[in-house]
């Protein structure tokens, strides 16, 4: 009588990164048909998608900055296709004042989501709203609601939260209703084009569609 043998281990099959590419590329396109099939309330989850997509590249030049890799400004920004100083301004390090907070940059993509609570509370403009980042001085534009920092942690922690529930109850109400989007943003937005001259030319927020906030008003 032959003992049982354990089945054979299949080899781990390498995925490149073009194959991730490709696969991505692949359900956005389904995903679009099937919203154009007239599912017209996924129309807001799709859309949602670039600020998802904006700040995955941001915790992806983090790592590429930090040890072991310590890729220049340079060499990210000749990927990008953009000059150096426009990379460092839009992704920050802590030589720019509009840098992430440190924990995001050393954290990276394996950012848990209790940190991510302790950032957006400590970025959190509260209610009403003020002027500046209490977390980094970051001063609003007008029709802003968010500093970099929180910009780029809202739409992780907004997927994120049910992840480690106990963690998320330690922000505020406030806080809470803000995530989730139960406030109302007319409200926040009153309050903060109070700091703001009511005309003249202003930077829009950076967005995946236009990632350095170019002024279209010219």
């Amino acid at each position: 009588m032959t003992a049982n043998r354990k089945p054979a281990k299949r080899a781990k099959r390498e995925v490149e990164n073009s194959q991730f590419d490709a696969f991505v590329r692949r359900i956005l396109r389904a995903y679009a048909r099937r919203v154009a099939a007239g599912d017209v309330e996924s129309l807001t989850s799709l859309a949602s998608l670039s600020a998802e997509v904006d700040t995955t590249i941001r915790l992806a030049v983090a790592g590429l900055r930090r040890a072991p890799y310590s890729y220049s400004w340079s060499e990210i920004a000749d990927r990008l296709g953009v000059s150096k100083q426009a990379a460092q301004q839009r992704f920050g390090d802590s030589t720019t004042p509009n840098a992430l907070d440190r924990r995001l940059r050393e954290a990276g993509l394996s950012v848990t989501v209790a940190t991510l609570v302790q950032v957006f509370a400590e970025h959190h403009p509260g209610d009403p709203a003020a002027s500046t980042c209490p977390g980094c001085g970051y001063r609003y534009r007008q029709g802003e609601f968010d500093c970099p920092t929180n910009a780029t942690v809202r739409p992780i922690l907004r997927r994120r939260r049910r992840e480690t529930p106990e963690a998320v109850t330690r922000l505020s109400p406030v806080q809470l209703a803000d995530l989730i989007g139960t406030t109302n943003p007319r409200t926040r937005q009153t309050v903060r084009q109070s700091a703001f001259p009511t005309s003249g030319p202003f930077r829009s927020a950076p967005t995946l569609f236009d990632p350095y906030g170019r002024d279209h008003t010219s």
